[in-house]
């Protein structure tokens, strides 16, 4: 099952904010009304006009886009991507990270013990033998 709203792999970031903010059914007055941003500032982005947005601008529209604002960072540049993979220790960690990917959940911290227990009990019981 394809998550719309990953960035594809030939996607620019402007390319990426255009699709969601129109998946969203947002025109850009609206997101300038969700984010603070002037409408100018948003068509230039999606135009390419503007290159690199500051992370305030980022934040800004992950917010009115309702996207996670660490990933959305990832997709601007600001992040390093490989930071998360780095940071895996258990089996939970890795439960957490497929959950975000697949877009259950909007950030790793938005999944409480007792389901994550559950899920690697699950795993362990019916699992790869």
């Amino acid at each position: 099952m394809e998550n719309k709203l990953l960035k594809t792999e030939n996607e620019t970031f402007r390319q990426y904010l255009k699709r969601i903010r129109e998946l969203r059914g947002y025109s850009q007055r609206k997101l300038s009304e969700l984010t603070g941003l002037s409408n100018t500032t948003i068509s230039r982005i999606e135009k390419g006009s503007i290159t690199t947005s500051d992370t305030d601008t980022v934040v800004k529209l992950a917010t009115g886009l309702d996207l996670d604002k660490e990933q959305l960072l990832i997709y601007a540049g600001y992040l390093d991507n490989q930071k998360e993979n780095t940071q895996l220790e258990s089996i939970k960690d890795y439960i957490k990270l497929g959950l975000k990917n697949l877009g259950w959940i909007n950030s790793c911290e938005d999944i409480n013990e007792e389901t994550l227990t559950y899920v690697e009990f699950l795993l362990k019981k019916y699992g790869k033998k």
